[in-house]
C-alpha cells in the first residue's frame, strides 16, 4: 500500500482536480434529468498538445505511436465501463507545442465533441499534476496541467531505475500517467466533483463518543469496508501495484480498473440540459435528508434516540467539524434535517457528513455519509430521500474469534484458496482478507467467507484476516504463504502484420504469430483498446470491419500457459469508403471499375499494392 499512499499524498499536494462547477455553462432544464445513465454512445476526438521536449529523444512519429497506445489503454477502460469512447489520429490530433503557447490549453477555441489534453515536461523526475474542466458535460472539455517525465511505450515498460527516472517507467505510466489521465477524463464527463479522495482521511473532531475517524487505510473502517470497490476507480486512487512483471502488470491493471456506479451514472448521462444548480433534483436537493434508527437485534424502529449531525467545514479535512443538526428520532425512528449544502457540496471536503446516535442502555454508534452516497441513492437507486441507516444495540465489548486456513506454499500467478473462520457471541458484521500493504483481497459482509487469491509477488507473503462484529469490536489472524516463482517466466515472442490502410466497411484480416516455451494459451487482437478476437490456436488471424474512418491502433497480446504476457502493436489508416455511382445492378464492366475504385480508396494514393506493416516483440525482460 506504500505506492497508494505516495500517490495519494502527491494528489492532495498538487490539487489534482478543478471541480467542473465553475466552468459549466447553464442552459434551460428539459430532458436528461429523468434519464440518468441512459445517454446514447458517443465518440470524442482527443486533441493532444504536448511539450516538444517530450519527443526530443524519440521523434514525432514514435511519440504519436506511443500516445496512440495511451489512448487505446484509456479506451480499454472507458468502452468497458461507459458509453463513451475516444479517437486519436497522431497525424492530425497531435501538436508538439508548449501548452502555454496553445490557446486551447487556456480554454480558447475548443470544439464541441472534442477534448483537449495538455501535457508539459515534468522537472521533478516523475509525472504529476492534473486539472480538468468541461462545458455542459461532455460537449467539450480540457484536461491540463499534466506534467510528464517522458512519453513511455506502454508495451515496453521497465522496472529499471536511473538518475533521470527515479521511478520506473512501469510505475510512472501505470501509477501516475494512465491513472491521472483516466481521473481527469472522468471529471470531464461530470464524475467525481468533490473528489472521492476527500473522504479517504477525515478526522473526527466532535469530541462525542464513539470516536470514528474516516480512514480508508484502516482495516476496520466501516464506511470504507462496504465500499472497497471504490478503490478500483481512478477517481479515488490507483489499483497499480508492482506485481509480477511490467507486461503482466499493465494487463492486470487495465482489467482491474472499475468505475463506481455513481461514476458510471454521471458519465453515461447527457448533461447538456444541466439546470440551474440550485434546482438539480439529483445533486443539489439536499434538504430532504433523514436518519433512520433501528434496533440492532429486531430491526424495529427506535423512537427517542438522540441524533447529532456534523459536516466538514469545507476548508480542510483537518479542520473542526461543524455541528449541523441535533434532535430526537420520531415515532418511526426517523430524524430529518437540512444538509444546508446545495451545490457547494462539491467544494473540497464540504461533501462529508458524520452522524452519531445514542439511546439509554445501548452503545452509541456513528456513520459517515458523502455526496457520492447521496448521488448513488437518488440517481442510481432512485430513492426519493437521502437516507442514513443506523442501528443501536446493547453494550458488547467481546471481540470475535478469528482463524484462517491457507496453503503453506503457492506459485506466482496461480490461484489458491484462503479460508477464514470468524465467530462472535452476538453476530459477525464483516470479514476482510488483506495482503501486502493492507490491500484488500476479499471483503465479505455475509458468509461464505472463502477467498480466492492469486499471488503476484514472490517470497514470503503474510495474509491477514480481520473480523468485525456488529458492535464494532475486531480481531485478526494471520498466515504466512511462501510464493515461489514458476519454472518458466520467459514471455512469449509475438509479431503482428496488418495492412497499412483499409477502408470503412471493408473486411480486413489481421494476422499474428507467437511462440513460447510453455506454449501459447491465447492470442488477443485488440483494436483501439477493445478486444476484437481471442484465438486459442494457430493460425492467429482475425477479421475486422472498420466502422469509421480515421486511425486505428492494433495490439496483438499473447499469453502463454504460465501466464506470461507479451504485446506488440501496429498502426492502420482507415480511409472513408467510396461507393461508386450506380452501385446496384451493375453490368460486368461496371463492376470491374467499381472494384478498382474501392481498392484505390482503401489504399494510400501512391500505393498500388497495399503495404503490410509488421511489428515484432522480442523475448526480453526489463528490470528484475
Amino acid at each position: 500500500m506504500r505506492a497508494f499512499l505516495s500517490l495519494y499524498a502527491g494528489a492532495r499536494r498538487l490539487g489534482l482536480v478543478l471541480c467542473c462547477g465553475a466552468m459549466l455553462l447553464g442552459s434551460n432544464a428539459s430532458a436528461g434529468l429523468n434519464e440518468v445513465g441512459k445517454a446514447p454512445p458517443s465518440v470524442h476526438r482527443l486533441k493532444l498538445f504536448v511539450d516538444p521536449q517530450l519527443a526530443d529523444d524519440i521523434g514525432a512519429a514514435e511519440a504519436g505511436r506511443r500516445l496512440a497506445q495511451y489512448v487505446a489503454d484509456v479506451n480499454t477502460v472507458f468502452t468497458r465501463e461507459t458509453v463513451r469512447s475516444f479517437v486519436f489520429d497522431p497525424v492530425n490530433d497531435l501538436q508538439l507545442i508548449a501548452p502555454a503557447a496553445a490557446p486551447q490549453c487556456s480554454h480558447s477555441g475548443l470544439v464541441n465533441g472534442e477534448i483537449v489534453v495538455c501535457i508539459s515536461k515534468s522537472t521533478k523526475g516523475y509525472s504529476h499534476g492534473g486539472l480538468a474542466a468541461s462545458w455542459t458535460f461532455p460537449q467539450k472539455g480540457v484536461a491540463w496541467n499534466l506534467n510528464w517525465i517522458a512519453i513511455h511505450d506502454p508495451l515496453r515498460l521497465s522496472r529499471a531505475i536511473t538518475k533521470a527516472a527515479p521511478e520506473s517507467t512501469e510505475k510512472d505510466y501505470l501509477g501516475r500517467q494512465l491513472k491521472t489521465l483516466l481521473h481527469e477524463l472522468e471529471h470531464v464527463f461530470g464524475a467525481g466533483a468533490g473528489e472521492y479522495y476527500n473522504a479517504s482521511a477525515v478526522k473526527d473532531t466532535t469530541g462525542t463518543a464513539p470516536q470514528a475517524d474516516l480512514a480508508l487505510m484502516s482495516d476496520t473502517d466501516r464506511y470504507w469496508w462496504t465500499r472497497q470497490s471504490w478503490r478500483l476507480d481512478p477517481l479515488l486512487g490507483t489499483v497499480f501495484e508492482q506485481r509480477r512483471d511490467p507486461a503482466t502488470n499493465r494487463v492486470i491493471t487495465l482489467n482491474m480498473i472499475r468505475f463506481t456506479e455513481g461514476t458510471k451514472a454521471n458519465i453515461n448521462t447527457d448533461w447538456s440540459d444541466w439546470p440551474k444548480y440550485g434546482t438539480s433534483k439529483f445533486m443539489a436537493g439536499t434538504t430532504a435528508t433523514q436518519v433512520r434508527i433501528t434496533d440492532r437485534g429486531t430491526g424495529a424502529a427506535l423512537p427517542g434516540a438522540q441524533v447529532s449531525v456534523w459536516r466538514n467545514a469545507g476548508t480542510s479535512t483537518e479542520q473542526p467539524m461543524v455541528l449541523l443538526a441535533q434532535g430526537v428520532a420520531d415515532e418511526a425512528g426517523r430524524f430529518a434535517f437540512d444538509w444546508a449544502c446545495g451545490f457547494t457540496c462539491f467544494n473540497s471536503a464540504k461533501s462529508t457528513l458524520l452522524v452519531k446516535a445514542s439511546a439509554p442502555g445501548r452503545s452509541p454508534t456513528a456513520s459517515w455519509f458523502t455526496i457520492f452516497d447521496a448521488f448513488e441513492q437518488k440517481a442510481v437507486k432512485g430513492q426519493s430521500t437521502f437516507t442514513i441507516d443506523m442501528s443501536l444495540g446493547g453494550v458488547d465489548n467481546v471481540p470475535p474469534t478469528v482463524s484462517v486456513s491457507a496453503p503453506a506454499m503457492a506459485t506466482l500467478g496461480q490461484p489458491v484458496t484462503i479460508a477464514p473462520a470468524v465467530v462472535d457471541n452476538v453476530g459477525v458484521w464483516g470479514v476482510k482478507v488483506a495482503g501486502a500493504g493492507g490491500i484488500p483481497i476479499c471483503t465479505f459482509e455475509a458468509p461464505p467467507f472463502t477467498c480466492t487469491w492469486t499471488p503476484m509477488t514472490p517470497g514470503m507473503q503474510t495474509i491477514r484476516v480481520i473480523g468485525v462484529d456488529a458492535a464494532g469490536n475486531s480481531a485478526m489472524a494471520t498466515a504466512n504463504v511462501m510464493v515461489n516463482a514458476p519454472t518458466d517466466m520467459a514471455p512469449p515472442v509475438v509479431s503482428v502484420a496488418v495492412p497499412a490502410a483499409t477502408g470503412v466497411s471493408k473486411t480486413t484480416t489481421l494476422s499474428a504469430a507467437a511462440q513460447a516455451n510453455s506454449g501459447i494459451a491465447e492470442l488477443q487482437f485488440i483494436v483501439d483498446g477493445k478486444t476484437l478476437c481471442t484465438v486459442k490456436t494457430a493460425p492467429y488471424t482475425c477479421n475486422w470491419t472498420p466502422g469509421a474512418a480515421g486511425y486505428a491502433s492494433i495490439e496483438a497480446r499473447a499469453v502463454d500457459a504460465m501466464g506470461n504476457v507479451a504485446s506488440v502493436s501496429a498502426n492502420m489508416q482507415v480511409n472513408a469508403q467510396v461507393t461508386p455511382y450506380r452501385a446496384l445492378a451493375m453490368k460486368d464492366g461496371e463492376k470491374d471499375v467499381a472494384e478498382q475504385l474501392l481498392t484505390q480508396a482503401a489504399a494510400p494514393a501512391a500505393v498500388v499494392v497495399p503495404k503490410v506493416r509488421t511489428a515484432v516483440a522480442l523475448r526480453e525482460r526489463s528490470g528484475s
